[in-house]
């Protein structure tokens, strides 16, 4: 943690002590108060112009007012932001949050299920409040994220998390907020011929399966439907295609984890077979049918940009691709596909600002963006009146590595940098002097 981000933590410390701000924000627990009012501040509403010298009012844990005219009221705990910017929190669309904890050690992952079908696995269920990842990212600007399962050809329910709260339910922004599945692919390549023609062949296994299970679950959810119209007869409960059966009906959307341009096309074609919502996430190629994208309105959560290249892939096409598609007019979200690495997020999306990207997408793509996605855009990823306040202060650029959060608010609670890494730090810092 930078040197900026300890003052700040201290600072919140020396204000409690001096009245300023609530006590018990030196505990590190989350500081409620009447309200916050953070003053001579510019703002960033992401969908507006910038305001300088604003104020934002907090209050029952959302946005009162925001702008150079608005005012606290008496009794409203302030917050000088003199130099300072404040941004909506940023919104990781794609982690392992609260599902893994040490990766090398199996009890500590708890991310995927036996078997290629697993609808009704919901990540929320799995979710550990108390993980010691989630304050670590928190203190990088990270607020919200998307954490799911994995493997198999349908993963399971991905679920939309405030990275505060107590309980996996305090947590949750939306749960379930996608189904997760998987496209198959054909791996293998150059003098691996034969391997090639094999791994197609499995390829097309994988895909009629995937299409046969589809179909059961539209025949499921057409009979649940005529039902509920009062057709006579009756229906056995499958746990597994009663979680399948908003995604039929297009009323939750389908998390597709691709790469490859063949992949894309398979998925499209998917969705236009079973009147799928789909959104598509990894997507390294998806700048090669960007236009398509852009036309079908198919959202696409890039990333991670922090992994090299493949040998026969363009040296540039992972940083490239996010500016590509957002050039083209394609809604385009970051995600980091991890969980300790998810508190690098805004560095992904300066990556592909260094490639093309310009900087209003780049801050778009990871706040009201993905929010739109998700369909939460009326309660995150701006600054507006009426919107949750989870924000966050920084003294710069948040996708600039020198710069960093001095503040976060996670709907409208002032929540301290406390963290694994700051309390090691403390430690050793008092440790007795030889």
């Amino acid at each position: 943690m930078s040197a900026l981000r300890w003052a700040a933590a201290l600072a919140l410390v020396s204000a409690a002590a001096a009245g300023q701000l609530p006590a018990q924000s030196a505990t590190g627990a989350a500081v409620t108060a009447r309200g916050w009012a953070i003053r001579n501040v510019t703002i960033v509403p992401v969908t507006g112009p910038r305001i300088e010298r604003g104020t934002v009012v907090i209050r029952n844990g959302k946005i009162e007012a925001a702008g150079a005219d608005a005012a606290p009221q008496p009794g409203d705990s302030v917050l000088n932001g003199t130099g300072l910017f404040v941004y909506p929190g940023m919104i990781d669309a794609g982690t392992r949050l609260g599902l893994t904890e040490i990766n090398s050690v199996p009890g500590g992952e708890d991310q995927q299920e036996l078997g290629d079908f697993n609808p009704q696995d919901a990540a929320l269920i799995a979710v550990n409040p108390n993980s010691e990842v989630i304050p670590v990212t928190r203190s990088n600007g990270v607020t919200t994220a998307i954490t799911s399962p994995r493997g198999g050809l349908v993963s399971g329910q991905a679920a939309l998390l405030d990275l505060l709260g107590w309980t996996p339910q305090e947590m949750a922004v939306r749960a379930p907020a996608a189904m997760v599945m998987t496209y198959p692919s054909t791996g293998g390549g150059g003098r691996f011929r034969r391997a090639r023609q094999s791994d197609g062949d499995q390829t097309n296994r994988q895909v009629l399966a995937l299409r046969a299970f589809l179909n059961s679950a539209k025949a499921y959810a057409d009979i649940k439907a005529r039902l509920a119209a009062g057709a006579p007869g009756s229906q056995k409960t499958d746990l597994g295609m009663e979680a399948m059966v908003p995604v039929m009906r297009g009323d939750e959307p389908v998390i597709f984890d691709v790469e490859t341009a063949e992949q894309i096309r398979g998925v499209l074609a998917l969705a236009d077979s079973f009147g799928l919502k789909v959104i598509l996430r990894g997507a390294h190629e998806a700048w090669r049918l960007a236009d398509t994208l852009a036309a079908r309105h198919v959202p696409v959560i890039v990333g991670p940009t922090t992994t090299g290249v493949g040998p026969d892939e363009p040296y540039d096409e992972i940083y490239a691709n996010p500016g590509v598609l957002a050039k083209a007019g394609v809604t385009i979200a970051f995600q980091t596909n991890d969980a300790h690495g998810s508190r690098d997020l805004p560095y992904n999306a300066a990556l592909a600002e260094a490639y093309g990207l310009p900087a209003d997408d780049a801050l778009k793509a990871l706040t009201i963006n993905a929010a739109q996605i998700f369909g939460v855009a009326d309660r995150l990823g701006s600054i507006e009146p009426g919107k949750e306040a989870t924000l966050i202060v920084t003294d710069g650029d948040p996708l600039d590595a020198r710069m960093g959060p001095k503040y976060l608010f996670i709907r409208g609670e002032l929540v301290p940098f406390n963290d694994r890494h700051t309390r090691l730090y403390e430690e050793f810092r008092a440790r007795p002097k030889p």
